[in-house]
């Protein structure tokens, strides 16, 4: 009879822990789908002025009306390439960590240029 009673408390406990994972982790996942919060650091149009974060350099090899790329290096943390278009689109690169990378960005189907630069996340 003892076992039975111990079996039942058992499974009441482990389906409580079941239901009440289950809803942290729906917490979980749902926050971790908001937008992240990202610095813009753009380049183009010049801004002026010395912005620290994570690239110790950016150096534009290509710029027109439509597309833009450039050669940057990532010292630390990581950083992506962001582009502004005309029509108030705003297109983000994936992060890179610290190394050497062409960053670049267009805005095909969506105006003209408008900025360019990196965003640290």
């Amino acid at each position: 009879m003892k076992n039975t009673k111990f079996t039942r408390i058992g499974v009441v406990v482990a389906g409580a822990a079941a239901v009440v994972g289950s809803v942290a982790l729906a917490g979980t996942a749902s926050a971790a789908t908001a937008a992240p919060t990202v610095h813009e650091h753009i380049v183009f149009p010049s801004q002026g002025g010395v912005q620290p974060d994570h690239v110790s350099s950016f150096v534009t090899t290509y710029h027109d009306s439509n597309r833009w790329t450039a050669n940057v290096r990532v010292d630390s943390g990581r950083s992506g390439a962001v582009t502004r278009c005309s029509d108030g689109s705003v297109r983000y690169g994936p992060l890179q960590n610290p190394g050497y990378w062409i960053f670049g960005g267009n805005c095909s189907g969506a105006g003209t240029l408008t900025a360019f630069g990196w965003y640290s996340g």
